[in-house]
């Protein structure tokens, strides 16, 4: 008898060993992201490009990694553009991992929002988008964001 408790105690903790590996979606607790600051890469006589730089926080107590990114960002209430991130990103568990997104800009589609980008230290955007995460035992899920605010615009 006691060495049927034992395959049973056995099993239990090798089967509960096993589940650990996965991850209850409901469990996961939404990502938040904000636009840390805007960095000018370069500018030239057609456009430039301009970094955004990310601030996505991980509260959950595992390490996620990020999959895909898309966005769009606003300045000052006009469409500035769209990145877009395919290569793959880690999201450390319980802390703020900072993802760099280049987007490259055209003056002649974005004169207005490029003028208020270029003229002043800090700048109003609107930023709207969605990331992908992949979880351990191979949970794929889709994180909407968006948010507003000021950040600063940092130069070379």
């Amino acid at each position: 008898m006691r060495t049927f408790a034992c395959v049973i105690l056995t099993a239990s903790l090798i089967s509960a060993g096993c589940g650990a590996g996965t991850v209850n979606p409901v469990d996961l607790v939404r990502p938040g992201v904000r636009l840390q600051h805007l960095a000018l890469r370069n500018v030239g006589l057609s456009g430039g490009t301009l970094d955004l730089v990310m601030a996505i926080h991980n509260p959950n107590r595992i390490t996620l990694q990020g999959v895909g990114l898309e966005a769009g960002l606003d300045v000052e209430n006009n469409h500035f553009g769209d990145v877009q991130l395919a290569g793959p990103f880690t999201l450390t568990r319980s802390d703020t991992t900072l993802v760099t997104v280049p987007l490259n800009f055209r003056w002649s589609g974005v004169a207005a929002a490029a003028r208020s980008v270029l003229d002043y230290g800090a700048v109003n955007y609107g930023l709207s988008g969605s990331f992908s995460v992949e979880a351990p035992g191979g949970v794929r899920l889709q994180v909407p964001f968006s948010g507003q605010g000021n950040v600063p615009l940092l130069r070379p």
